[in-house]
């Protein structure tokens, strides 16, 4: 049943011209090198720390390894964290 609903949203994104996370409210992640990345469509931070930090979302738990791992700024739009990105999980 979940790969005819997938299916039917992506034929719907595809129809409307639209990014899946826009009509789903699916997270978008973009990495920039090894050293940022920004999460958008997130519910909010589960865990914070120097090397790891937990964002839950809509689809699970999003979860951030590395190093030096600093919350650079967080909006309703998403949230923006530097440091050395080591793993990027989805738990």
């Amino acid at each position: 049943m979940k790969n005819k609903e997938r299916n039917t949203r992506d034929k719907i994104a595809d129809a409307l011209d639209l990014p899946l996370d826009v009509l789903c409210d699916i997270p978008r992640i973009e990495i920039m090198g090894c050293s940022q990345i920004n999460v958008e469509n997130f519910r909010g931070i589960l865990d914070y720390g120097e090397n790891s930090i937990k964002i839950n979302s809509n689809t699970g738990i999003i979860k951030i390894d590395g190093d030096g791992l600093l919350i650079e700024s967080i909006s309703d739009d998403g949230v923006f964290v530097k440091g050395r990105i080591l793993r990027v999980e989805f738990l």
